[in-house]
C-alpha cells in the first residue's frame, strides 16, 4: 500500500511539474495559439465543473459554468489574442478565493479559520494561547495569498510574459511550500508540544473539517459552526477556551 501511495504522490507531482512546464512555454509564446488558449482556459472550465458538482445548487451551478463555456466559445477569436488573461486568472485567482476564505473567517463573531482546524485536531479542545497563535496565522495567510495575488498581477501587467510566466509557474509553489515551513518554524517556537499540530495531523485534521464542511452544506448550514458547535457542546478541558 505505501508504494502504491508513493507512485500516486510521484505521478501527481511529476503531472504538476509538466503542467507547470507546458503552461509556461505557451504563456511565454510569442504567437498566439488555439492550443495555448484550450490550456488557459479549459482547466478553469473543469475547475469550476467540479465545484459546481459539489455544490448544493448543483443544476444552478452546472448551468453557469455551461453558459460561461458558451460566452468563452463564442468569443474565441478576440481570447485567442488575449489568451494570456486565462493564466492570469489561472494564477491569481486561486490565491484572490484563499485570501478571501481566510480573510473572511477573522470577521467579528467568526471563528478564524487555521483555529476551526486546531479545534479539529485538538477535539475541540484547545487553550487561550492556541486560539491567538491560529487567528494570527490565519492573518498571515490571508496577507500571504493577497500578496501572491498582488504580485502576480503586477508582474502580469508590467513585466515582461517570461518574467511574469516564471514567478506564476516556477515560484509560486516553493514558495508556498516555504511559507508551510516558516510557519511551522515558529509554530514549535511558539506552542508547547501538546498544543501545537504535525504535518500529519494537520492533513487529517484538514481532511475532517472539509468533511463537516460538505455535509453542512448538503444541510444549507454553516460549514464552520460544525467544529464551534462540537467545541460548545463538548466538556470544557481545564484552560481551554471557545475558538471565537
Amino acid at each position: 500500500m505505501r508504494w502504491r501511495a508513493a507512485m500516486r504522490g510521484a505521478s501527481i507531482a511529476t503531472a504538476c511539474v509538466a503542467y507547470a512546464a507546458a503552461s509556461y512555454l505557451a504563456a511565454t509564446s510569442p504567437r498566439p495559439t488555439l492550443a495555448g488558449a484550450a490550456f488557459a482556459y479549459v482547466p478553469l472550465l473543469l475547475a469550476g465543473a467540479w465545484m459546481s458538482w459539489k455544490s448544493p445548487r448543483r443544476a444552478l451551478a452546472l448551468s453557469s459554468v455551461l453558459l460561461l463555456a458558451l460566452i468563452l466559445w463564442l468569443g474565441r477569436d478576440a481570447l485567442l489574442q488575449h489568451y494570456r488573461w486565462g493564466y492570469l486568472a489561472q494564477s491569481a485567482g486561486p490565491m484572490v478565493l484563499l485570501a478571501l476564505v481566510f480573510g473572511s473567517s477573522l470577521r467579528r463573531g467568526q471563528t478564524a479559520l487555521i483555529t476551526r482546524l486546531a479545534l479539529v485536531a485538538h477535539e475541540s479542545r484547545i487553550t487561550p494561547r492556541t486560539s491567538r497563535y491560529t487567528r494570527g496565522v490565519t492573518w498571515a495567510w490571508t496577507l500571504f495569498f493577497t500578496l501572491m495575488a498582488l504580485t502576480s498581477t503586477t508582474l502580469f501587467l508590467t513585466a515582461p510574459p517570461a518574467t511574469w510566466a516564471l514567478f506564476a509557474n516556477a515560484l509560486t509553489a516553493p514558495l508556498t511550500l516555504a511559507m508551510f515551513i516558516a510557519e511551522y518554524g515558529v509554530r514549535v517556537l511558539a506552542l508547547p508540544a501538546h498544543e501545537r499540530t504535525g504535518p500529519l495531523q494537520a492533513v487529517a485534521a484538514f481532511m475532517r473539517y472539509r468533511k463537516h464542511a460538505t455535509e453542512h452544506a448538503v444541510h444549507g448550514t454553516e460549514a464552520g459552526d460544525a467544529p464551534v458547535a462540537s467545541h460548545q457542546a463538548g466538556t470544557m478541558a481545564p484552560g481551554s477556551i471557545s475558538a471565537r
